[in-house]
């Protein structure tokens, strides 16, 4: 845990994922890649045009009750 006591919690493939320690540069792509050993997520064209690097993010919507599935290219931040 970091001093604060907080972490950066997510999920990759069903898995929960605590980053205590994120680092600000790196992209979600990078750390797919690189830090979780994920090569599935591909850079293309490095600014989110041609969608190789495109992943799909849940979060619930209080407004509708119900959950959203928008899409975010990771090869930028």
């Amino acid at each position: 845990m970091s001093r604060s006591g907080t972490c950066l919690t997510f999920f990759v493939n069903g898995k929960k994922i605590c980053e205590t320690s994120p680092d600000p540069k790196c992209t979600l792509l990078q750390y797919l890649r690189r830090t979780l050993f994920l090569p599935g997520t591909k850079e293309g064209c490095g600014h989110g045009g041609c969608g190789s690097c495109t992943v799909m993010v849940s979060r619930y919507d209080f407004t509708s009750k119900r959950i959203k599935y928008p899409k975010i290219a990771t090869c930028f931040s």
